[in-house]
């Protein structure tokens, strides 16, 4: 809780020096400031472009590929599945007390 506080009152601190501020010093910080925003949209953007590409890439392959091998029963790792059902099996329910 201490360091909730310690943040917090960091938090205000900082907000009372930027609103100390005169109007034309908040002005000429936010515009220095434009040019690092722009590049995290900008990253952001190409970000969305590389998961849109690998997309655009790699669905058609798996569509191809899955019309040339087929569905494997409904079981999606491909493997055998065991039965284990036998005809001497037992259903057993439990009730966890506390």
């Amino acid at each position: 809780m201490f360091q909730y506080q310690q943040y917090y009152g960091q938090f205000q601190t900082a907000r009372g020096g930027w609103t100390g501020l005169p109007k034309w010093a908040r002005t000429l910080v936010f515009i220095a400031a434009v040019p690092g925003l722009l590049l995290i949209g900008l990253s952001l953007v190409a970000f969305l472009v590389s998961i849109l590409a690998l997309l655009i890439l790699t669905v058609p392959v798996y569509q191809v590929m899955r019309g040339l091998v087929g569905p494997r029963g409904g079981n999606p790792t491909g493997s055998e599945v065991t039965n284990y059902d036998s005809p001497g099996k037992r259903h057993v329910d439990v009730k966890v007390i506390d």
